[in-house]
């Protein structure tokens, strides 16, 4: 079973004591979609990445690609970061990719102290896999390439990938506070899931489940509550910093809320295009 290595964004900007606080919050929720996906995995972790090991790689790949958090992720197979051994993992592990009249290009970054730089780690490896394959009259390419090969050194191990999956971006889950979130329409969807994203806890507000359903796989743990007019109210006694509205520019213009907590809209920089791609990538 290949390791996925899970790279984020935002969290690294933060100062060390914050930014570790994100990092455990951040593996705390994937141990948990984990859990309630019924999938043991083993989380481990170094300064700027994740590694989760797991018994279904293909399911931990769902479910990073569902949390907050994680910028992208890769299926990566170990190696040792010493030169010579880690040459042959690069020219076994591009066996099964390179074909006749390909192109290629070997990406590489490194942190750590190693006997080389990350480019001319590059340049070794660009210059082995030329070698090895020549029968098959590949050809480098940097711009272009039909394969890339990437090497990402850290210490005594190295991880070598060819494949780099989205996620959703944002902050961890529960990073930035409780809201109260109105979802009342297909709107509240794509404005909830705006909340989520920007890392925070989220009570949704609606009448039924329906409306819920296509957030749960990227909340597993959504909690509801019954509509009520008075939304402040609801709001502080449930211990929310703030309650997020569906409502676009124009109705904003038109139907002002105020209170004692702040009011978020989420939808006010995007046009109704925009909006429904995001409601099909969240139902996706």
């Amino acid at each position: 079973m290949p390791t996925l290595l899970v790279r984020y964004g935002e969290i690294g900007l933060k100062s060390p004591s914050v930014r570790r606080r994100f990092e455990q919050q951040l593996a705390a929720d994937i141990r948990t979609r984990h859990a309630l996906a019924k999938v043991p995995c083993v989380i481990s972790q170094t300064r700027g990445r994740v590694f989760v090991d797991s018994d279904d790689w293909r399911a931990t790949c769902e479910i990073l690609s569902r949390t907050f958090g994680v910028v992208s992720f890769s299926p990566v197979e170990k190696a040792s970061s010493e030169l010579s051994a880690l040459t042959q993992s690069v020219l076994k592990f591009s066996e099964p990719l390179m074909f006749k009249d390909s192109t290629f290009a070997i990406r590489t970054r490194r942190s750590g102290n190693h006997p080389y730089t990350s480019q001319t780690l590059a340049a070794h490896l660009g210059k082995a896999v030329l070698e090895h394959f020549a029968g098959k009259e590949i050809a480098v390419s940097l711009d272009d390439p039909d394969i890339e090969v990437s090497v990402e050194v850290r210490d005594k191990e190295a991880y070598l990938f060819s494949s780099v999956l989205p996620g959703p971006g944002g902050m961890p889950l529960g990073t930035q506070g409780k809201v109260l979130s109105v979802l009342d329409s297909e709107l509240g969807i794509a404005s909830t899931w705006l909340m989520m994203k920007r890392g925070c806890s989220v009570l949704a507000m609606t009448e039924g489940e329906y409306l819920m359903e296509p957030l749960r796989p990227w909340y597993p743990n959504l909690a509801r509550t019954a509509p009520s007019k008075d939304l402040f109210g609801l709001a502080a006694s449930n211990a929310c910093i703030g309650i997020a509205l569906p409502l676009t520019l124009k109705e904003i213009e038109q139907e002002a809320v105020k209170g004692d907590l702040p009011v978020f809209y989420p939808l006010v920089g995007m046009d109704r295009a925009e909006i429904s791609k995001l409601i099909s990538r969240i139902k996706g």
